[in-house]
This record gives C-alpha cells, structure tokens and sequence, in this order.
C-alpha cells in the first residue's frame, strides 16, 4: 500500500533565470518526513495509488498525491537539495517541473499532454544542462510534440534511449493529445550521483479509467 504522502505547501520565490517569465514555487518540506524509510515508487506502487482514488477527476487531481510522493524520494537520497516547482504556463501548454536549484537539475516533469505542430527552437537546445557525454543527447522529458518545450525541459539522455524505446509511450501521450482524450503524463528523472545525468527515467501515463502504461529506462 502506498505511502500516505506528506503535505508539501508552496510559497513563490523570486524569478530564476534559467526559466525567466514563469512562477517558481518554493517546496516547504516536512523534515519529519525524511525520518520515514524510503519506499521504492515502483509501477506497483502507482498501480495501487490510482485504484485507491476516490474523486471524480483523476487527472486533475492525482498530481496532489504524486508529488509529495516525489520529493519524499529524491530527498532521501538528497537531504539538503533545494526544491523549486516551475509552472509552464502558456497559451500552447500547462507543464510544471520539480526542479533542484542547488544541482541545476529537473526531477520531474509532469501535465496534461498537449497536441503540438510548432517547431522547436533548436537555438535554445544549447548550454543546460551540461553535456553528458558523446553518447548523450539534450532530450526533451516532456516532447516538443506534446508541448515540451527547452531550457528546464532538456536532461542529458543516450541517443540510443532518445531515438528508441523512450518514443514509444511519447507517440502514445501525443496520439491521445491529438484525439483530445485527456491523460496525465510524467516523466522523472532518477539520480544516483549529483551530476546533471540521471541514471533512470520513469515514463507513466494516467489514463480516466484508472489505469496507467509505465516504463522504466536505463541511462547508462
């Protein structure tokens, strides 16, 4: 049985340049929490998070569950990170990011996919983060064709993993975008280092009918 989440509570902090023009809030954390055991976030825990909702809007609402669920995992491994919540919010899209200013890396990206023709500003794909290598590419945790954009969007991802299997649950958040068939889509990013590299990437999507497609991929 999942965790029962923690309360995170927000205050607005001032603007940081590498998302200028977008609202960043500040994570208040309950350092009592970091007391609690970690538990893995597995497809099995988010399979019983959604079977236990009760509300009538699962897409809207379950985001108020995962995140805290989110920030429990990521400061068991990073005690004294500094978390911020950057919303997106554009006439083209709504995404909001969980993003660690003190390592200058993104956690989460999480929303409601969007269906995008735009093309993506290639200029803005370069600088953050660093490089992780000749095997990496700057890839996009939420696609350009769901409404990702760059700057905060971009991680450190192998090509092979970029142009492969991490395309096959974006196509399927586009395909549902394009048929205005509402869903939530994350993508997480897991760490085992402080480098802006991750080891892992979550993939999930969270359907209205309480099911959800996850998928899990090495970075390494």
């Amino acid at each position: 049985m999942p965790l029962a989440p923690a309360r995170i509570q927000s205050s607005t902090v001032p603007p940081i340049p590498i998302f200028p023009g977008f609202p960043v809030l500040e994570l208040q954390y309950n350092p009592s929490r970091r007391e609690v055991a970690k538990m893995d976030l597995t497809k099995e825990t988010y399979r019983e998070l959604v079977a236990l909702y009760q509300g009538k809007d699962i897409v809207r609402d379950i985001s108020i569950d995962l995140v805290p669920l989110w920030c429990e995992d990521y400061y068991f491994m990073n005690p004294k990170a500094e978390l911020v919540q950057v919303v997106v919010d554009t006439s083209a899209t709504s995404l909001t990011y969980l993003f660690d200013i003190d390592l200058q890396r993104n956690v989460v990206a999480y929303g409601l996919p969007i269906f995008s023709k735009h093309r993506r500003d290639a200029s803005r794909m370069a600088g953050h983060p660093q490089s992780g290598g000749s095997r990496f590419h700057r890839g996009h945790l939420m696609a350009h064709s769901i409404g990702g954009g760059t700057d905060i969007n971009l991680v450190p991802q192998l090509g092979k993993l970029n142009i492969g299997e991490f395309r096959a649950l974006e196509r399927k958040a586009r395909n549902l975008a394009e048929q205005n068939v509402r869903c939530l889509y994350f993508v997480r990013a897991i760490y085992s280092t402080k480098s802006q590299t991750p080891r892992r990437f979550e993939q999930c999507i969270i359907h209205p009918s309480k099911t959800i497609d996850y998928e899990m991929h090495n970075n390494f």
